[in-house]
């Protein structure tokens, strides 16, 4: 079975550190992205099977992302 991968958009990198490394822990392939402007371009180039998504990003809020996502899908 293939590993599934998470998207981890977090600008604290405390806090995705922590995210990454107990996914990792458990089996997951993780990437990080700290710029909410980065996040639909990652998207669009990769496919994932889940994104954790932090409210408060730079660039782009958590909120309008996922009002992008939506309107995608």
């Amino acid at each position: 079975m293939a590993e599934q991968t998470i998207l981890i958009a977090e600008d604290d990198e405390k806090i995705a550190q922590l995210e990454k490394d107990y996914l990792e822990s458990n089996g997951y392939e993780t990437e990080i992205i700290n710029d909410g402007s980065r996040v639909i371009q990652e998207l669009k180039s990769r496919t994932y099977d889940l994104v954790l998504l932090d409210i408060m990003l730079p660039g782009e809020d958590g909120i309008t992302i996922l009002r992008r996502l939506r309107e995608t899908q």
